[in-house]
């Protein structure tokens, strides 16, 4: 073999051995990372409407994820994504963990998707008025232009911040209340809201009552005392802020038609006085969602009447100390859909202990009397009621027409004992009574003509909160 021949054939090997090997290179390629630009393979959004419920201007929204998904086998290169108005946009764009309200040429694995975060601080509308503000996220690839709608109700709030209300202060009109801190009524003071108000409280905000409190619901447009976040995920979350706390000077308080909700206790009221005159009145009211109790009193005077108490994780109601209590038509209810239960719903005593400021224990004795006409108080554990009497002040308590998960009480009590009340749908919070429920016709003419909900009360009344119609 010649020597021209062996450096044509060495030449001949090395050609094909780079040309095998860049073939390899490309053949090797994986198909999700080759781009293609065929118009047919197209991306989409998920979800396909990023909705907001109403937010209040001038706070920061909750985060919305949004997923960009290239379902095809092949990557797609993203030649622009943004927000149709532009950057003047209220929305706000965080895209591959940069802060930004465009971004070009993204690439996208095929069968891969890009997360995008969407929040919003919404402007100032200067309305009372609920408003609907909408924008797109927009993106382009391929020659495709892919469109995703976003739509927010926004409104205005009166903001208070740790303050001391005038001593005679009306809440009214659209807007709502937005509490952060602590508001405070002060003695011989009052506090009226009308109908329809809505007060949001920021977490560990507290309305706190020296003085006194009425709110003016009707049927139509309730008074709501509730959590500032309303949005799906918070909408029935325990613990959202303190409650509502009255002073031990607090008297002539009257809640009617009012919604109290996700909150550490919807109602603590300790005022004692020697007198049996209520102090406290609460009716056709419900109380909802507390990380404590619904309403947790101290040696008071209260009249609670077509009340609805449920979904609180310790107590629907508690007594201590003694007091004068008077109970008709209401449905106290504690299954415990979201959390575990092990103590009984409802408590009476007529003692108190605690430690003081100074760390010494202190313990309050005084007389419990509490009636109750035409009450339902069940729940998902085996017994629904504390009954505690120290022999050192009296405890009377009087039961007539209610239905009652317990065995404390006697069964000679013209009572109906551990019978299922059988509620239209207690899981969704429809405490209504169902067509075969024995509180049905049960009840006591007491002389309360409607229901919670408005409804008319015949001679023959349902025990409960609700008059099924």
């Amino acid at each position: 073999m010649n020597q021209n021949f062996k450096v044509f054939n060495q030449k001949y090997w090395v050609a094909y051995i780079t040309l095998f090997a860049t073939f390899l290179l490309f053949a090797c390629e994986p198909q999700d990372e080759m781009i293609s630009t065929d118009k047919s393979n197209r991306i989409s959004f998920s979800p396909d409407t990023v909705f907001f419920d109403t937010l209040f201007t001038g706070f920061e929204s909750p985060v919305r994820r949004i997923s960009v998904k290239n379902f095809n086998d092949e990557a797609i290169n993203i030649s622009r994504l943004y927000l149709q108005t532009g950057e003047n946009s209220p929305f706000r764009l965080t895209i591959n963990g940069t802060k930004q309200q465009e971004a070009n040429d993204i690439f996208l694995r095929g069968n891969d998707s890009l997360r995008v975060f969407l929040d919003i601080l919404p402007p100032k509308l200067d309305s009372d008025e609920i408003t609907k503000l909408e924008d797109f996220l927009v993106m382009e690839s391929n020659g495709n232009t892919e469109r995703l709608p976003i739509v927010v109700w926004l409104q205005d709030g009166i903001l208070l911040e740790d303050s001391v209300l005038d001593c005679q202060t009306i809440w009214s009109g659209k807007k709502p209340y937005i509490i952060k801190g602590n508001v405070l009524v002060d003695e011989n003071c009052k506090l009226t809201i009308e109908a329809g108000v809505r007060v949001s409280f920021l977490t560990n905000a507290a309305l706190l009552v020296a003085g006194s409190l009425e709110t003016n619901g009707t049927a139509t447009e309730r008074v709501t005392l509730g959590s500032f976040r309303n949005d799906e995920s918070f909408k029935n979350a325990l613990g959202q802020w303190f409650g509502v706390f009255f002073g031990e000077n607090s008297r002539n308080n009257k809640i009617s038609y009012t919604t109290i909700e996700n909150a550490t206790v919807g109602i603590r009221f300790g005022t004692p006085d020697s007198d049996t005159i209520p102090d406290l009145i609460i009716q056709n009211t419900e109380i909802r969602n507390m990380a404590d109790a619904g309403v947790f009193c101290l040696n008071s005077d209260v009249v609670i009447q077509n009340t609805l108490i449920h979904n609180c994780l310790n107590r629907t109601f508690s007594a201590g100390a003694g007091g004068n209590y008077y109970f008709y038509n209401n449905t106290f209810s504690n299954f415990g859909f979201n959390f575990f239960r092990e103590e009984p719903s409802f408590e009476l005593s007529n003692v108190l202990a605690f430690i003081d400021t100074l760390g010494n224990e202190q313990v309050i004795r005084e007389d419990l009397n509490a009636y109750f006409i035409n009450n339902i108080i069940w729940g998902s554990i085996d017994e629904e009621l504390t009954l505690f009497a120290s022999p050192e002040a009296g405890f009377q308590t009087f039961w007539n027409a209610n239905l009652l998960k317990t065995t404390l009480l006697d069964n000679s009590l013209p009572n109906i004992l551990n019978q299922a009340p059988m509620f239209v749908d207690a899981f969704n919070g429809k405490y209504q009574l169902d067509s075969l429920s024995p509180a049905i016709d049960a009840g006591l003419d007491i002389g309360l003509e409607i229901d919670l909900e408005d409804n008319p009360r015949d001679s023959n009344p349902d025990i409960g909160a609700f008059e099924r119609q």
